[in-house]
């Protein structure tokens, strides 16, 4: 597990505009194992303004592209299984067969199934004489 004194928004490593950090400890010995910024508001609002500037163009994209971009976060999980599950017993204390088939099976399973779902999905579909559409409805921050 490494430090990194920074935050993924936008498509690029940027350093975060808190200034704090969260130490990662593993609960086995209490051993300090990494550390992470914190982040505080203004690292949320550039989040937020980074996917909301990129919501037009993931909008337009063919769902059979959505599909191939999740195949591809599907493939990059499932080749870094050994080293996801490590991290997440180290942080967590979980059983490494546990974190093999959970912490790391399910998101590579669940990313597959949206994988095809995308590719698949009626987001237009005819309901009697009406017509539903299917849209994005913005920016949810969890």
């Amino acid at each position: 597990m490494s430090n990194h004194d920074g935050m993924y928004i936008g498509g690029s490593w940027r350093p975060a505009a808190g200034r704090g950090v969260t130490e990662v400890v593993n609960p086995a010995d209490e051993q300090v194992i990494a550390t992470v910024p914190a982040g505080d508001g203004e690292d949320v609002d550039a989040a937020v303004r980074a996917a909301r500037a990129a919501l037009p163009a993931w909008s337009a994209t063919a769902p059979a592209r959505r599909g191939e971009h999740l195949v591809a976060l599907r493939d990059a999980l499932d080749a870094r299984r050994e080293e996801i599950a490590a991290t997440v017993t180290a942080e967590l204390g979980s059983p490494i067969g546990f974190a093999r088939r959970v912490h790391v099976g399910l998101p590579v399973a669940v990313t597959a199934s949206y994988a095809e779902l995308a590719a698949t999905y009626a987001f237009e579909e005819r309901v009697g004489n009406s017509t539903v559409l299917h849209e994005p409805v913005g920016v949810v921050g969890a």
